[in-house]
């Protein structure tokens, strides 16, 4: 199957027709085990750093531009050294005393020397699993697993190998679909991309595209666009001094390395993106020093935000977000490891046609009709009123709103949870009014902004007989 073809549409909640995996259930055999010895190491390497960043720090020259005053090596060497030893010791006590254990019903995380603690998540309770591999872990060959039982933050497991870890989250995922596999039976994913050979690739960004949405991405423009002004006006005052415009060399220096860090970060993180079908869900890999395999659960969308920055439009680019149970808000930190809300990083017009098909089967935007903003809400948005307007659908509910980045917001009657009316001192002068829709964690909110005030109070009373 071609990534421009799709599964037939068998709910909004697009979950496809799953065919038995194995056998009709039977008793498992109890599975237990250990993290990776090696996991201490990579869970104390942070204070290892945060270390020999102290010693860096007192080894520069401070206020009063001489270099702070060291204490006596040995006093140093001393205190590094208790530092390292308390690290191990206490690493060595936390895996020696840490189980994983998978029995015919649930898995148990069994923790701690001190007090000791067990929790407890049954299989019918999972709605995904992400695995991480962190750089350290990359290097060593691990990774972590963070199940989702539909609250904020997830259940972690730290470290096992990356085969284990991957062969532990198909078996996890298996069990929580209802059925019946052997806890330890071996993984096909690929070790660069956690592709399996039942994944089907959907969409897959280049590194070249993603650097050019990161170099004209408007936090990065907007940001440098009176730094630069600064620049040119510095330039000018310096040629009618007579002075050398090398002065100014200083500081582009900083600037040059804060774009450097700024459109690296974003390219390395979001490096070989894959959008695929996996199972029941979808499946999103990404990272180049750090991997991460993310499973997004299709029947926990609650809304989907399309944006389109200024100065993507004449590229036909598009950024894709999505909101679901247990995410929590936007994600702004692009090269962060684990879960992330991004859909699709930058991708074509045809790209986000499939995404959307994909979560939602059916599901066609231009189809929708769109009531525009009336003329007189230029008063208050000058610039967006042309681009401002709502949509309803058999399934969703769509609004457009924003100038320099134009968005459009998507969410399904039956995941909306209320709607808020809202009508300001100037709204109420020329008759006009907004309304927010409310889902349990939207990306950003969703608002259908500066409409006529009675298509406002109609549209919520309709929409709540729609949410029923």
């Amino acid at each position: 199957m071609s990534a421009g073809e799709h599964l037939p549409p068998s709910s909004w909640q697009g979950t496809p027709t799953l065919a038995p995996l194995v056998a009709p259930p039977v008793a498992a055999e109890t599975v237990v085990e250990r993290p990776h010895p090696l996991t201490p190491l990579v869970r104390g390497w942070i204070l290892l750093v945060a270390a020999a960043w102290m010693l860096l720090r007192d080894l520069l020259p401070d206020g009063s531009g001489e270099p702070a005053s060291l204490p006596p090596l040995n006093v140093m060497s001393l205190g590094i050294g208790v530092a390292v030893l308390g690290s191990v010791v206490w690493g060595f006590l936390e895996w020696k005393f840490t189980r994983f254990v998978v029995d015919d019903n649930e898995l148990r995380i069994e923790s701690g020397f001190l007090t000791r603690t067990s929790q407890r998540i049954r299989f019918d309770r999972i709605q995904s699993i992400d695995m991480t591999q962190p750089a350290a872990a990359r290097l060593l060959g691990l990774a972590e697993l963070t199940i989702d039982v539909g609250g904020e933050g997830g259940t972690r497991l730290r470290y096992l190998t990356r085969q284990r870890a991957t062969a532990m989250r198909d078996y996890l995922l298996i069990r929580a679909h209802g059925y019946n596999a052997a806890a330890g039976a071996p993984s096909l994913a690929g070790a660069l991309d956690d592709l399996g050979g039942t994944d089907e690739i959907l969409i897959r960004v280049p590194p070249q595209r993603l650097l050019v949405g990161a170099l004209l991405s408007h936090e990065l423009l907007l940001g440098l666009i009176p730094i630069l002004i600064v620049l040119v006006v510095g330039l000018t005052i310096e040629g009618n001094l007579g002075a050398s415009p090398w002065i100014l060399l200083g500081p582009m220096i900083p600037i040059l390395l804060g774009v450097g860090g700024f459109v690296s970060k974003r390219v390395i993180g979001q490096w070989n993106y894959t959008l695929a079908r996996s199972g029941p869900g979808l499946k999103i890999v990404r990272g180049l020093t750090s991997l991460t395999s993310q499973s997004v659960p299709r029947h926990r969308i609650q809304g989907i935000r399309i944006v389109q920055p200024l100065w993507w439009r004449k590229l036909g680019y598009f950024r894709m977000d999505v909101s679901v149970i247990g995410y929590g808000s936007q994600t702004t930190d692009e090269d962060q490891a684990g879960t992330s809300t991004i859909l699709l990083p930058i991708g074509t017009a045809a790209e986000v046609a499939i995404a959307l098909q994909n979560v939602w089967p059916g599901l066609d935007l231009d189809a929708i009709p769109l009531t525009p903003a009336p003329s007189r809400s230029r008063w208050l948005a000058p610039f967006a009123q042309g681009w401002l307007a709502f949509g309803v659908g058999d399934g969703v509910i769509v609004s457009r709103t924003g100038w320099l980045s134009r968005a459009r917001a998507i969410a399904p009657h039956a995941r909306l949870q209320s709607l808020k009316l809202t009508q300001g001192p100037l709204q109420r002068r020329i008759g006009l009014a907004s309304v927010q829709l409310q889902t349990g964690s939207f990306v950003d909110g969703a608002v259908i902004k500066h409409t006529d005030a009675p298509t406002a109070r109609a549209l919520v009373l309709a929409e709540i007989d729609r949410m029923g």
